[in-house]
């Protein structure tokens, strides 16, 4: 059985899940990419919410559904190939998460 993690917080308000990820490896003495080696699956596993990832990192964070829920309402679903419900809306997901960056 898999037991929730001894250093666990709550998530912040509007705390988005790769962020809380990073949080919860940093309180317990690691990176994010090792914290997730740590838990059984890698780290891009967590950020392509892969679903087995999530229920692994939920249970062992201590996370309760709809704490979970809200916080990929503030990260961005995956809906299909190429658009992301974003808070309940739904976007192109370039539009929201686009690897390059202009300025």
């Amino acid at each position: 059985m898999i037991e929730t993690l001894p250093l666990a917080v709550e998530p912040s308000e509007r705390e988005t899940l790769p962020s809380f990820f990073s949080r919860m490896a940093a309180i317990n003495g690691t990176d994010a990419t090792g914290f997730a080696l740590d838990l059984g699956f890698s780290f891009k596993r967590i950020l392509n919410q892969e679903r087995e990832a999530m229920d692994i990192f939920a249970t062992r964070s201590g996370l309760a559904p709809g704490q979970l829920a809200t916080m990929l309402s503030w990260t961005g679903e995956p809906v299909g190939d190429v658009r992301m419900k974003f808070r309940g809306e739904v976007f192109v997901s370039r539009a929201v998460r686009n690897p390059i960056i202009r300025g």
